[in-house]
């Protein structure tokens, strides 16, 4: 198996924290990306950084900011979480992830059906980043 590739430098990211239903808050790791496709570039948005998922997830409005009108042209997968039962439909098209100066190609899983914008996942993300997640140094 060969070694993840390193792209770019170190970088720091300072986690996020965000207020939780039951009035506590959790931290999370958000990355500010990009996509594109052809010459359709994204406006910057945050992606949630998930090593639990094991690809690289869009809601389907980013999909059509890049021009991909019916995200069910894509290849069909089905995707499941923690939670036993709960299914989701993903459509699978080829785009370039941007990361700061960083661009490179990804299949990329879109769905309308996905809650947040973005989770960024092992298959497009964690195989190209060495990636640590450290709290105490925010």
């Amino acid at each position: 198996m060969a070694a993840p590739s390193l792209i770019a430098g170190t970088l720091r990211y300072p986690y996020k924290q965000l207020p939780l239903p039951n009035g506590e808050f959790d931290w999370v790791a958000l990355l500010l990306v990009q996509i594109a496709r052809g010459s359709l570039l994204t406006t910057t948005f945050e992606g949630l950084i998930d090593s639990g998922s094991s690809e690289c997830l869009f809601h389907g409005d980013i999909a059509r900011a890049v021009g991909i009108d019916d995200i069910t042209t894509g290849t069909v997968s089905i995707t499941g979480g923690v939670v036993g039962g709960a299914q989701m439909k993903l459509y699978g098209h080829e785009v370039r992830l941007i990361i700061g100066s960083d661009n490179f190609k990804i299949a990329a899983q879109f769905s309308d059906e996905l809650p947040i914008g973005c989770l960024l996942g092992r298959r497009g993300f964690f195989d190209k980043y060495l990636v640590s997640f450290n709290r105490a140094l925010n």
